[in-house]
């Protein structure tokens, strides 16, 4: 029987490689702004209320990160029963498309109960901030995270399951999963640039953007419709493989003892320690210890996102060139480097120098894009070359179990470093005009709750305003020292994850094992050459698209002044997103009206030979998102 090719078009590869696209966003939105809106206790509030719910602490700070730490690691424990359970199931339906199914609306359900702090909600109006209230919530929360953690992780288990199946070969892989890295990386750019855009816009709390951005999840049923498996395909999925019952140990001994794939689980938690950590303080860092305003921080973080697109097609050059080791080996210098600018531009060390702040940061940003895309096509692409290999040569499916074994270490490892670690060092507080350092959590000794840095202030007998986060001073020192230490552990993988490679170390595992066929395998790869499309998909998905998005919102915005080009404000819109440097034009444009009103309200506006050099330095995309948000901050000063 010839073998059932679920993506057999490419246009198919990349709407199956968005499959994840709307939970990894909000899983990501979570990660970036939950446990913060729930204790605010980092966050700069008079600058940025809609990063909070409120201004309450709605949880018990000195019990729920070790609750919430114990959920995170749970959501990784459970990763191997339920990889187990998607690489043995046996349906009509097929393999991976029921757990999808199944797991699809509790994951939707619990997701959105989490954003709901029930306690104060609606148990205890009278005292939404005591103890009772905060003990209920935490006990809430934990229990919806838990349901939600594990319909999330089952869902994307199965997707990710399947990719050994659904691709055609390593090159194949390759393209979906940097497919699945660019989609990551928009959703990393509309979490970190573009939702900081939506509060100032909408005046909108992050629960509610939450709450209604959930819709997005339906992107996780694609695979319900494009993966060809089951009765109605004639169960492709058993298709050569083994009837032979492998042991759910046996399946986790052969996972790990894999060195090839092992010293990668290496590498890659000393990465996830530091990255976690960063992502869940990042938020904080930018609100709370730089002091940014949201447009601000939609600046730093377009000039983070928008090149990695351009980055992951230069991370696949030299790969192909140095070999998978080198590259990502630059790019745990890079953000190792790159992380240190959130201290350097801190108001704590700047004392608030906003020029200084700026640059520091944009070159941060930077910098830091190279590793970006490298994060997020590392953990998907290791693994599926690995399991693909080992089903092609040991006619067994065990690919769901390499991913469960990522998910389960990184997942302890991000709890220990988002949770036990970043929760407790965020309510540490320091002063440059007092010594030492001290405990805060908004309760007084008489159990009045008050201000967070309001109480720090109290112990350390400070004016306010000299009164800082330690914590957020801290991630950035303990995020460069793991990159460091990672890029270390690196030199102990291979210097590429070749078909032959991995088929040699499992060689090495059951020496009787013929791997004819990888050697094979690796011949046919060589011979290939980079494909068009790959390179045009790498634009059109690109990780600035919120850019699009963006000058939609100022066209908009210069249509309702009645400025010149209010009657061309689509078209205008369209052949900025599509022309290269037709955005020059525009910005022109938008510029010449924009001055003349500055000029009305002797208001300083940004020198437009800075717009257009911005606009021929970088066409990361016809729309360039940096002279965008350089634009955005003059509307707004002529506005104010």
């Amino acid at each position: 029987m010839s073998k059932v090719k679920s993506l057999d078009k490419k246009w198919k590869e990349v709407v199956f490689a968005a499959s994840g696209f709307g939970p990894n966003l909000m899983m990501i939105l979570m990660g970036a702004y939950f446990t913060d809106a729930i204790n605010p206790a980092g966050l700069n509030l008079a600058d940025n209320p809609y990063h909070a719910i409120s201004t309450i602490c709605y949880i018990l700070p000195a019990i729920f990160p070790i609750l919430w730490a114990i959920s995170k690691a749970f959501d990784g424990i459970i990763d191997i029963p339920f990889a187990k359970l998607t690489d043995s199931l046996n349906t009509k339906w097929g393999r991976r498309r029921p757990p999808i199914l199944i797991c699809f609306i509790p994951m939707v359900i619990s997701y959105i109960l989490c954003w709901i702090p029930f306690g104060s909600y609606v148990v205890f109006k009278a005292d939404p901030a005591g103890h009772s209230a905060q003990l209920f919530n935490t006990i809430w929360i934990v229990v919806f995270a838990l349901i939600f953690f594990s319909t999330y992780t089952m869902c994307l288990i199965a997707f990710y399951g399947s990719l050994s199946t659904v691709c055609d070969g390593e090159k194949q892989r390759l393209r979906v999963s940097s497919y699945k890295a660019t989609f990551d990386t928009i959703t990393y750019a509309i979490v970190y640039a573009l939702v900081p855009l939506i509060f100032a816009l909408t005046k909108q709390h992050v629960d509610k953007i939450a709450i209604f951005g959930s819709v997005l999840m339906l992107t996780m049923l694609i695979p319900l419709f494009m993966i060809k498996e089951g009765e109605k395909y004639g169960y492709p999925e058993k298709d050569g493989l083994s009837e032979e019952h492998v042991s759910i140990i046996q399946s986790i001994k052969t996972t790990f003892g894999n060195k090839v794939f092992s010293s990668w689980l290496v590498v890659n938690c000393t990465a996830f320690f530091g990255l976690q950590m960063f992502l869940v303080s990042m938020n904080a860092l930018l609100s709370g210890s730089m002091e940014f305003n949201n447009l601000e921080i939609a600046l730093v973080e377009t000039c983070a996102f928008a090149p990695v697109p351009m980055m992951l097609y230069l991370f696949n050059k030299v790969k192909q060139r140095k070999g998978v080791r080198f590259t990502y080996q630059t790019c745990l210098i890079a953000f190792a480097i790159a992380i240190l600018s959130f201290d350097i531009a801190s108001v704590y060390v700047s004392g608030g120098n906003k020029p200084f702040q700026m640059t520091v940061s944009i070159v941060g940003a930077l910098i830091g894009s190279w590793e970006i895309g490298a994060f997020f096509m590392m953990p998907l692409m290791v693994p599926a070359q690995v399991s693909s290999v080992e089903e092609k040569l040991t006619k067994r499916n065990n690919s769901a179990m390499y991913f469960a074994a990522q998910a389960v270490t990184t997942s302890v490892i991000g709890a220990i470093a988002s949770s036990l670690v970043y929760e407790n060092i965020k309510m540490l507080f320091i002063s440059k005009e007092a010594g030492g350092i001290v405990w805060a959590d908004g309760t007084t000794e008489n159990g009045v709750f008050i201000g967070i840095k309001e109480e720090a202030a109290l112990l350390l007998n400070s004016n306010i305003d000299n009164v800082y986060n330690f914590g957020t001073l801290l991630v950035p020192i303990i995020v460069s020292v793991m990159c460091l230490f990672g890029f270390i552990m690196a030199f102990r993988m291979p210097k590429d994850f070749t078909p032959e490679l991995v088929a040699k170390e499992l060689k090495r595992q059951n020496p009787n094992l013929d791997i004819s066929a990888a050697v094979t395998e690796e011949a046919d790869i060589a011979k290939e050459k980079d494909v068009t499309f790959v390179n045009v998909a790498y634009w059109i998905l690109s990780g600035s698209i919120f850019g699009f998005i963006w000058s939609a919102f100022q066209l908009r915005s210069f249509k309702n002044k009645n400025t010149l080009i209010a009657n061309s404000t689509p078209l205008t819109w369209m052949l900025s997103a599509i022309i290269p440097f037709f955005s020059i034009f525009t910005f022109k444009k938008l510029y010449g009206n924009l001055k003349k009103q500055a000029e009305e309200k002797n208001v300083k506006i940004t020198d437009v030979r800075v717009l257009m050099v911005l606009s021929v330095i970088f066409p990361i995309l016809p729309v360039n998102v940096i002279s965008l948000a350089l634009l955005q901050r003059d509307m707004n000063k002529v506005d104010a």
